[in-house]
């Protein structure tokens, strides 16, 4: 077979299934598992059933303002039932989890973005360390961004659990300490910012390494590096995926602290 024809062939089977990709890529689904069981709706329905509403708010990972369409996410949970959870999990395609407290929907404004400019399913890449990653399907923002430590965006988000936390990752909560000691605060830092990339006794995100089986990584690190690593990866890796923090010396420690007290409850290896 020539090279002529090939390249024709090639071409006429791009033109055949192009329009069921297209249709699939412009109207995404959303799925929502809960207590009352797994829903799921398209783009489509959501827009038929829900208000959107457009608003501009700086985006952190590109550090500039984008315009948003999106729904209101109190609005997207109580739509498909729910609304009664404590905790939400945010699974996005590239092993991402993003956990919050149900509170925090309303706390931070979070809503649920589905394009940008007024255009659906249009959207900025996002760079992921040496990559440029397309936020597709959605992507979960804050209309309140004065705290961004609380809740980091979860972009390629395509389903969300609906949870009891202690439940859903039981083996990475700190045993037999008090809630206002440095490692209590620690493990609310790493369950904010860490926990949606990296896991504990194999419980969290699987996009950065575990931490703590078989060996914990404060039994491989020392602490003033990895004061100095979580300060900032780019130090000692070029465009490293793992953000710099926004974290102070002193949550750093406390992170430290929860990661050291978990190397005495290793489970799960």
């Amino acid at each position: 077979m020539n090279a002529f024809l090939t390249r024709s062939i090639f071409a006429l089977a791009i033109l055949l299934i192009s329009p069921s990709l297209f249709a699939q890529s412009a109207n995404p689904t959303l799925t929502v598992d809960s207590e009352r069981g797994s829903h799921s709706l398209s783009l489509d329905e959501l827009r038929d059933s829900l208000e959107t509403r457009e608003i501009e708010v700086i985006n952190p990972d590109l550090g500039r303002p984008i315009r948003y369409l999106t729904f209101s996410l109190a609005d997207v949970l109580k739509l498909m039932g729910a609304s009664n959870a404590e905790d939400l999990v945010f699974h996005c395609l590239d092993g991402y989890q993003s956990s919050t407290a149900v509170a925090n929907v309303a706390k931070l404004d979070l809503r649920l973005a589905y394009g940008e400019d007024g255009i659906p399913g249009q959207w900025s890449l996002i760079p992921t360390g040496k990559t440029m990653t397309n936020p597709a399907p959605f992507i979960v923002v804050s209309a309140n961004t004065s705290d961004s430590k609380v809740f980091s965006w979860p972009f390629q988000m395509n389903r969300i659990e609906a949870v009891s936390f202690a439940s859903k990752f039981p083996l990475v909560l700190p045993t037999g300490v008090s809630a206002n000691s440095a490692v209590a605060r620690g493990f609310t830092i790493f369950r904010e910012q860490c926990l949606k990339c990296h896991s504990v006794n194999l419980q969290g995100g699987e996009v950065g390494p575990e931490l703590n089986i078989p060996k914990n990584i404060t039994e491989y690190r020392s602490t003033n590096f990895l004061r100095q690593w979580l300060h900032d990866p780019n130090q000692f890796r070029a465009r490293a995926r793992m953000p710099p923090t926004e974290l102070t010396p002193e949550e750093i420690d406390e992170v430290i602290a929860y990661l050291r007290h978990m190397a005495r409850h290793k489970q799960g290896g």
